[in-house]
């Protein structure tokens, strides 16, 4: 490669829509043969594999504390991907969730792993970008997002239309990882990291009220053992029934694991930010 030229760059589409047919019956073999001897947590029954890394229990407790989390509510899961978090919520406070995620694949699997869990009749899925949300103004009663806004190409035009899509009074719930200042570079592509600052200023421009953020970086885990030993049994099982998939899966792997290793320098923190709609 001469000075000139460039490597291609990394859309969404390269990070997360890794899923296949063979693929998928990799996940969900490896899945069933864990469950005949290690029994999964009720409100976890893929192992955290249908979980990002950003996605650990600790931090889904912690996002919680701010609504009205039970069977009534209807939540948005904003970037879902898998749909772990949903299954979670739904599993934990017995939630409607529907599923957003720009890509359709991961929501077919994500939907195959909701019925596998027994809990499809109260998740939904939808195809869609963060700034055009199929739905009425007002429609959710909660909306929550891990880890996805730092990919939206207009954050200020995605959160506006979070809080479209919100029902007044209602909280927000958001996730994310913040760079510390203006001067840490954006790593670029799909990575837009914000600062703490422009997260505020961008969802108090939108219109929420009682906006407060919260350091979680301290509360930042790595994968359990188990979850570890799962990835690895699904890698395996993955390499004998399609090698050349498995090389591809765990390229994109390796690449998002770079990333994250990056963002856990103390240039970067886990911040919780919290908000609600107004109700008048």
């Amino acid at each position: 490669m001469t000075g000139r030229e460039r490597a291609p760059a990394v859309t969404i589409a390269d990070l997360y829509d890794r899923i296949s047919p063979a693929v998928e019956d990799a996940m969900i073999a490896t899945l069933k043969m864990f469950s005949r001897t290690v029994p999964a947590p009720r409100a976890d029954p893929h192992y955290g594999l249908d979980r990002s890394p950003g996605s650990d229990l600790r931090v889904m407790e912690r996002m919680t504390a701010h609504g009205d989390y039970r069977k009534y509510v209807f939540v948005l899961d904003a970037g879902s991907g898998l749909g772990g978090v949903a299954r979670w919520l739904t599993l934990t406070y017995g939630c409607r969730v529907l599923m957003l995620d720009v890509l359709p694949r991961p929501l077919a699997t994500a939907r195959r792993l909701a019925e596998r869990a027994h809990v499809a009749a109260r998740i939904h899925a939808v195809a869609a970008s963060f700034d055009a949300i199929p739905v009425r103004d007002g429609f959710f009663t909660q909306i929550w997002s891990v880890q996805a806004l730092h990919h939206a190409e207009d954050r200020r035009r995605a959160l506006d239309e979070l809080f479209r899509v919100l029902r007044p009074g209602s909280p927000l719930a958001l996730h994310e990882i913040v760079r510390c200042s203006d001067d840490v570079p954006i790593i670029g592509g799909p990575w837009r990291h914000g600062t703490e600052a422009e997260y505020l200023d961008l969802l108090a421009a939108s219109g929420f009220a009682m906006i407060e953020p919260a350091d979680v970086t301290a509360d930042r885990t790595v994968p359990s053992a188990v979850t570890r030993s799962v990835e690895e049994a699904f890698l395996r099982l993955l390499d004998e029934r399609a090698p050349a998939e498995a090389a591809a899966w765990r390229q994109t792997t390796e690449r998002i694991r770079t990333i994250e290793m990056a963002t856990q320098t103390a240039e970067y923190r886990a911040v919780q930010f919290f908000a609600r709609r107004p109700s008048i």
